[in-house]
């Protein structure tokens, strides 16, 4: 996040709040921003960008603000700006928004301790957001370094590569950018302190890889994609945590087969198979989805493919094997 984004967002809110009637000057703008700062960042290098003095910086902003969110921005002269038709903002937009807002409220957590907590953001400050955007949707090659941590892709380390960036995705509370070349295919990069150096550069991808995110992510579970066949996973799920599901499916394909039959009991005897329901997800079946399934713990059990059950009772023996002998010594 850079603090030339960050005015931008500023800039943003205010304008969203114009119409034809209520139009916001450049100046009353860099007023509005100056007071931001000093009323509650003050001295905050992050976002010294408030600080503008150049009528012309707000024009360029309001020109880029127009080409990343496809609004329009007019101008009345000695009144001026106004957003034409704020129904165009988007769900997506929105979204992107509010998850700003709690980047920079986690930003401000200890100044603000005592009035918000936070989760901590994973995403490095030094990476330009907006920058990456616009080169997806450019089609300008980056060069990045990387250098992974363990996932189902091993440790994938990317010294100054050339690659197209192809989109950008929220996940597991963390910032994935997704990019290509011919090298390393499609490789999913945590945009946090893994990444050393982000370049974005005026080369235009002359080929561009074609990059449906719905499709890619079809049958994936959280942010990785790779060679697993998809299968069809039957779970049975505890009353108390049916209704979480129900309420927050664990996959976009989730079909509730049987409801619990005891939807509400004071006492959870998970011996009672009248406690449990079931439902059917659709997806690969990752290393992030057996993360996923040892965070149910009793709640949730695997009732077919046959082979997910044992990887899970593997994996259980194995640890209750690692925990017994040092409590045996």
């Amino acid at each position: 996040m850079t603090p030339d984004f960050i005015r931008k967002f500023h800039i943003y809110e205010i304008l969203a709040t114009t119409s034809i009637n209520n139009c916001k000057s450049r100046k009353e703008i860099i007023s509005i921003l100056e007071k931001i700062y000093l009323d509650y960042h003050l001295g905050d290098k992050l976002y010294q960008g408030l600080l503008v003095s150049n009528e012309k910086t707000i024009s360029r902003d309001v020109k880029d603000i127009e080409s990343f969110f496809g609004v329009e921005i007019e101008h009345i002269r000695h009144k001026g700006h106004y957003m034409v038709n704020q129904s165009v903002i988007t769900k997506t937009h929105r979204t992107v928004f509010d998850k700003m807002e709690l980047f920079l409220a986690s930003h401000k957590e200890r100044q603000w301790s005592p009035y918000i907590t936070t989760e901590e953001s994973s995403l490095n400050t030094e990476i330009n957001i907006l920058g990456l955007v616009k080169a997806i949707e450019r089609k300008v090659y980056i060069k990045i370094n990387y250098e992974g941590w363990y996932d189902d892709d091993r440790f994938t380390e990317i010294k100054q590569a050339k690659v197209q960036p192809l989109h950008i995705k929220e996940a597991n509370k963390a910032w994935y950018l997704l990019v290509y070349n011919e090298a390393i295919g499609v490789k999913v990069l945590c945009l946090d302190k893994r990444v050393s150096n982000i370049t974005i550069t005026e080369e235009f991808v002359q080929e561009p890889y074609s990059f449906n995110e719905s499709l890619y992510f079809k049958d994936a579970f959280g942010i990785l994609n790779n060679d697993i066949k998809t299968e069809t996973i039957r779970l049975k799920v505890a009353n108390h945590h049916f209704k979480y599901l129900e309420s927050k499916p664990l996959h976009h394909s989730q079909i509730i087969i049987s409801r619990p039959v005891k939807m509400n009991t004071d006492v959870l005897d998970y011996t009672d198979e009248d406690i449990f329901g079931e439902i059917l997800v659709t997806l690969k079946p990752n290393y992030e989805f057996l993360i996923e399934l040892f965070k149910f713990n009793m709640w949730v059990k695997v009732i077919e493919p046959h082979w997910l059950i044992e990887t899970i009772v593997e994996q259980h023996d194995f640890i209750l094997q690692h925990y017994y002998s040092d409590f045996i010594r």
